[in-house]
């Protein structure tokens, strides 16, 4: 270990006295603080309102006007794009996906108004209109609104639950075009076709009406739309009347599709919706909890580190200096956001003083804070027995130092158990006595 490295008694540091504190960047203080989201927030729901106006009056102002607010949205959110690349590097930034679509919504907005206003060359401006619509880029920019997400907690477990869905619904999408194509192939067999279902005028319905049952059921596309509509129950008595009085066995499909399709298959979709809706919450919460304990490990850490700068940069403090140094403003405004009270801190101290010399390490003492604020678990566990092992320890030698105080005292040694007579006291047994009667 090297000189510097050591305190002025030759004892170590701790690691964070030696390494200089990184305050961060003001980019990132500026990005994380509290107000920045819901500033963002105002100005994704003015932009989205002036592209609203733009779309339903475009003669409310002039071409220019539009230009100007365009680049005023267009250049908040390039700066945006830019300050959060400096608070966290291209590569943590490409890593959220809001990042991601921000920067390509913002991308794709200066081309728009390159090819709109023609600041560009007009080769440059053709061949970008052929791929490319300016009115969706103009939808796609509405969509920041979803960055409502980001403030309103319940609106974020919406989307999260809707993104989760959207992955648990694809296999049961696969399983509905399976059983629509399946019914569909029957229902064009034996409705679409003119030799199943010929025109009868003696059963109460007409040619015309029949015929135009036969034609939704022309094709396999028209018959899955068709089937589409009887699983929503929109008109599907106009279907299955006419089929009443010939041919009754395809009422009975029609009532089996329907009690699948309407009962099992859209109850199925509402079913997942609600599992994934609930795992969404589970997950804003344990992310919640994640962030706490985050927050609060800081505090402990910066505690210590208050500690160790209050103690001189040494790791060894004494008792009655803790107890002083308990009354320091950042040591109060620490233990309150902790919910720590000034006996807790001192127990904790007694705790880690095993030998009752009045001194105590502070790299322990912050390893046992780090420990009580982690969940019980079985490394907590055993240490817990550890410190409290040592405890015991160290109360049984004091009490054979009284024995053996009292022995010398009064000259006479004590009938002790067996198991009691090799235990260790502070005191040299120096002198030997006899032993007592009972």
């Amino acid at each position: 270990m090297r000189d510097d490295d050591a305190g002025d008694d030759g004892t170590p540091l701790l690691k964070s006295q030696t390494v200089k504190v990184d305050k961060g960047n003001m980019c990132q203080q500026f990005v994380e603080s509290k107000g920045y989201e819901p500033l963002m927030a105002i100005i994704v729901l003015c932009n989205a309102i002036s592209i609203g106006f733009q779309i339903d009056y475009p003669g409310s102002m002039t071409v220019g006007q539009w230009m100007i607010f365009s680049c005023i949205f267009f250049f908040i959110f390039l700066v945006e794009v830019i300050i959060k690349m400096i608070a966290y590097g291209p590569i943590t930034y490409f890593k959220d996906g809001w990042n991601v679509f921000d920067f390509l919504v913002t991308f794709c907005a200066a081309l728009e108004l390159c090819a709109t206003y023609h600041i560009t060359d007009d080769r440059i401006n053709s061949t970008w209109s052929k791929y490319v619509s300016g009115d969706m880029i103009q939808i796609m920019r509405l969509f920041r609104l979803l960055r409502m997400a980001r403030i309103f907690k319940q609106l974020g477990v919406l989307v999260n639950s809707f993104v989760m869905s959207l992955q648990a619904l694809s296999w049961i999408f696969v399983l509905s075009i399976i059983w629509f194509f399946l019914c569909a192939c029957v229902a064009t067999v034996f409705i679409g076709r003119k030799d199943w279902l010929p025109n009868v005028e003696d059963d109460g319905v007409d040619r015309e009406t029949i015929q135009e049952v036969r034609s939704r059921f022309s094709t396999i596309p028209f018959s899955m739309f068709a089937l589409f509509e009887v699983m929503t129950l929109e008109g599907w008595v106009d279907y299955v009347r006419p089929l009443l009085a010939s041919r009754a066995d395809m009422v009975l499909l029609f009532l089996f599709f329907i009690f699948v399709s309407s009962f099992f298959l859209l109850n199925l979709i509402t079913a997942v919706v609600v599992d994934r809706t609930l795992q969404a919450q589970q997950q804003e919460m344990q992310k919640e909890e994640q962030t706490d304990d985050i927050k609060e490990t800081a505090v402990i850490n910066q505690m210590g580190d208050v500690f160790v700068r209050l103690n001189g940069f040494k790791d060894v403090i004494k008792r009655v200096d803790f107890e002083q140094w308990l009354q320091d403003p950042a040591i109060v405004a620490n233990m309150a956001f902790l919910q720590w009270n000034t006996d807790f801190m001192v127990s904790m101290f007694a705790l880690i003083d095993h030998d009752n010399d009045g001194e105590c390490s502070i790299a322990r003492m912050l390893s046992l804070w780090q420990a009580c604020h982690a969940p019980l678990d079985t490394t907590s566990y055993v240490r817990f027995q550890i410190n409290l092992a040592k405890r015991m320890e160290y109360s049984e030698k004091i009490s054979m130092t009284m024995l053996h105080a009292l022995e010398e005292y009064f000259g006479k040694k004590f009938k002790l158990r067996d198991e009691l007579m090799g235990k260790e006291s502070f005191l040299p047994r120096s002198v030997s006595v006899p032993p007592m009667g009972p």
